[in-house]
């Protein structure tokens, strides 16, 4: 989205609010009096306010949180203090350069970072409950805007929800716009009451006519929520929980609305709105992508040639070192085929200042996931949309939940087979000789897919596996850090009304 508004809700608690917005630095609007007569009157005011609800949703760093008086890494920047590659170094596909508390499985209620970033979502869902209950009550713009505005809040307040639960597991959710100004803490909800509550508001966005399928070909609007990403949000719901025949249905869902492979596995991260993209986070020169800039390595020189391709990065002028945060797992890397094109999105070798040349075996700790390939840009970031949701998570999915449902049918192969198809590479017999080889298959196959896209602490968690193999790998890894702790502050400020995770202690 072109526009950047920020629309925040000041309070003391997480859950006393009072607002205020503001549209650009030149035309300031004061919405602390919400009285009819000066807020949500016009289609503005409700664009302003709903694009407000993004804030957490950027590749920048992150957002000034008047509610709190804090200040909180978005959700999809780089930084390891981030819930995106806090959430990956826990895998077994991506490790941080040198020690490092997620890394090692050695969080706790009060680690701070990402746990605490990835939390104050939670403000996001009651600002969004604020903000569909205004728009229901306003009468400025048409029912059709009001109603989209209405389901696009509805889904992206279902996707916290969702983030929320996959980190923390239900939690206190404000969804009733009479007790928004109450500050009485409840209890967490049950799981089966959490998950009612984003399937309910992604099936009423979906049943709203006037919300648009898709925004691949609205550039202006490329970032927003749509059915789309409600069908997909619904589909990674249930795969979570495992309820496969309702995440087949809602990747079928999908598999009927004009989506596509692209031809070239490249262009997913160096192009924005292709046919495969679902949802992605947008970038511009006013809100960076660091992710290049964080998994190169310090002394990585500019420009370089990788398995026959060259890339340049920058030029003599303005050339910027990497910071080397977080790298790929030589192990993970060992699972790509050696014909497999996606490999020329990772680096196994470099160029370094000094003039030497370093692979596995001279001083990489790890291989370069550097995905974003035409990185030629004057600053730490790059201005590229980070990918959310893909297309081919659906198809992946898709033959995940049938296999479970029918085991590795002809039409779970084929929807692997566009995937593998594009890669380069063949699905092995031995792969689809019963439901449990395919479904250890299609686990790894995920992960060569999607790498770093920050599905595989769920994949791992969904198969599993996720603490075996970091046991494996020499963590002290518990079977209940499939959660992450709540923050200790929220427990706090609860009194005793908040439940702590099992196993964590405050």
């Amino acid at each position: 989205m072109k526009k950047l508004i920020i629309y925040m809700i000041l309070g003391t608690t997480l859950s006393g609010m009072t607002l205020t917005s503001c549209d650009d630095l030149l035309e300031t609007k004061n919405f602390t009096d919400m009285s009819p007569s000066n807020f949500f009157r016009t289609e503005g005011d409700m664009d302003a306010a709903v694009t407000g609800i993004y804030l957490p949703c950027t590749t920048n760093w992150g957002y000034g949180d008047g509610g709190t008086g804090g200040w909180y890494n978005a959700l999809f920047n780089a930084d390891i203090n981030a819930y995106y590659p806090a959430g990956m170094v826990t895998t077994d596909m991506v490790r941080h350069y040198a020690s490092h508390t997620y890394d090692e499985f050695n969080v706790g209620p009060s680690t701070g970072g990402a746990i605490v970033n990835t939390y104050n979502v939670i403000r996001f869902v009651a600002r969004a409950t604020d903000v569909i209950n205004q728009i229901s009550n306003s009468s400025g713009a048409t029912e059709d805007i009001r109603n989209r505005f209405i389901a696009e809040t509805k889904t992206l307040r279902a996707f916290y929800m969702y983030t929320l639960l996959d980190w923390f597991g239900p939690v206190n959710v404000k969804l009733d716009p009479a007790t928004l100004m109450d500050n009485t803490i409840l209890p967490r909800p049950s799981l089966v009451e959490y998950i009612g509550y984003i399937e309910k508001d992604l099936d009423e966005a979906i049943a709203t006519s006037s919300f648009p399928d898709k925004y691949n070909s609205d550039p202006d609007n490329w970032g927003r929520m749509s059915k789309a990403v409600a069908y997909a949000l619904k589909m990674k719901l249930y795969m979570h929980e495992k309820e496969w025949a309702k995440a087949k249905e809602a990747a079928s869902q999908l598999m009927q609305m004009g989506y596509s492979i692209i031809s070239e596995y490249e262009d997913l991260f160096n192009k924005d709105c292709t046919a495969e993209h679902i949802w992605s986070i947008p970038s511009n020169s006013a809100s960076d992508n660091f992710y290049v800039t964080e998994v190169l390595p310090s002394d990585f020189k500019r420009g370089y040639n990788h398995l026959g391709n060259s890339y340049i990065r920058g030029n003599n002028d303005t050339y910027f070192s990497g910071w080397q945060v977080f790298c790929m797992r030589w192990d993970f890397y060992d699972t790509f085929a050696d014909n497999d094109v996606r490999k020329k999105a990772i680096l196994c070798e470099y160029d370094a200042n000094d003039g030497s040349h370093k692979d596995r075996n001279s001083g990489m700790v790890g291989a370069i996931p550097i995905k974003f390939t035409d990185t030629q840009f004057a600053n730490y970031g790059i201005q590229k949309a980070q990918p959310v949701i893909r297309y081919a998570e659906v198809l992946l999915s898709y033959a995940e939940a049938e296999n479970e449902l029918n085991g590795p049918t002809t039409s779970a192969v084929d929807a692997v087979k566009l995937i593998t198809d594009r890669a380069g590479v063949t699905i092995p017999a031995s792969a689809t000789s019963t439901k449990e080889a395919f479904r250890t298959y299609l686990l790894e196959e995920r992960g060569r897919e999607l790498f770093c896209e920050g599905q595989r602490r769920q994949d791992l968690i969904r198969h599993g596996v996720y603490i075996s193999r970091a046991r494996a790998r020499g963590n002290n890894a518990q079977d209940y850090q499939v959660l992450f702790p709540i923050p200790q502050v929220a427990i706090t400020e609860a009194g005793g009304i908040l439940e702590q995770n099992l196993g964590y202690t405050n």
